[in-house]
């Protein structure tokens, strides 16, 4: 019995290290929601892409560590942070509420600014006072945020959709009046669709806020977000963040 134990100890030794360094290796799952040209999209053939994809691929290198992306609806990536059922999430506001069950970095990923567009055709009247358009249908999409302005106003007939895709559809159909978005992608958006001569945006932007990515407190991310919010501030002083700002064409994150 007991030469036998020696046979096969070797044996255990090694299957325990390779799961040891096969866990070690595992890549850090970053949710997504639906694609956000140019800041998170796949590709046609595809592959993830984007200034934000690249942004966060740079910085996890400098910690020497993989990543890996996963695309769901924006309701369940939500869901999934609070639950513990993912390492982190991307693109999006820091608010009281996700507080509560994710941990920000201190660093932003970038800045998004909101705009509430309508059809060429509609003579909507809006001077930056949000509470003008609640009698009209607004489109939206479920469980984001669009800055604490508009946060506060309640809206009787929101229109609660998943994509802005979805968005840009119900307001070509005239189920909404009017629709609120990133203006980048919106405008990245109406071109792809074709719709481009169709909708415009309203002048001035609701909100110009800060994105951040998110770690969840569930599964004890609060050292990475440390840690990687460190590495993002050196990231952005890197010859690598410039080439990103040149390839996308962006004046500034």
């Amino acid at each position: 019995m007991a030469k036998c134990f020696k046979q096969i100890l070797p044996i255990l030794l090694f299957l325990f290290l390779f799961v040891c360094q096969a866990t070690a290796a595992e890549p850090l799952i970053i949710v997504r929601g639906q694609d956000f040209p140019p800041y998170h999209y796949l590709d046609r053939n595809g592959i993830e892409q984007g200034f934000i994809i690249e942004i966060i691929i740079g910085t996890a290198k400098l910690l020497d560590i993989s990543v890996s992306f996963k695309q769901y609806p924006w309701s369940r990536c939500i869901s999934m942070m609070e639950n513990g059922h993912t390492d982190a999430m991307m693109n999006l506001f820091k608010t009281e509420k996700r507080k509560t069950f994710m941990y920000f970095s201190d660093n932003i990923i970038a800045h998004e600014t909101n705009t509430l567009f309508t059809l060429n055709t509609t003579e909507l009247m809006y001077s930056g006072d949000i509470q003008t358009i609640t009698p009209f249908k607004i489109g939206t999409i479920r469980n984001y945020s669009y800055g604490n302005r508009f946060d506060a106003v309640t809206f009787p007939f929101n229109y609660q959709l998943e994509t802005e895709k979805e968005l840009i559809r119900s307001l070509i159909n005239k189920r909404c009046d009017v629709i609120v978005g990133n203006k980048l992608t919106i405008l990245t958006l109406l071109k792809q669709m074709g719709f481009e001569d169709r909708i415009k945006p309203l002048v001035p932007d609701i909100s110009s806020d800060p994105l951040y990515i998110s770690f969840s407190k569930a599964r004890g991310h609060g050292a990475l977000s440390k840690s990687f919010s460190q590495k993002l501030k050196q990231f952005k002083t890197s010859e690598k963040y410039q080439e990103i700002i040149r390839k996308y064409s962006l004046e500034t994150l």
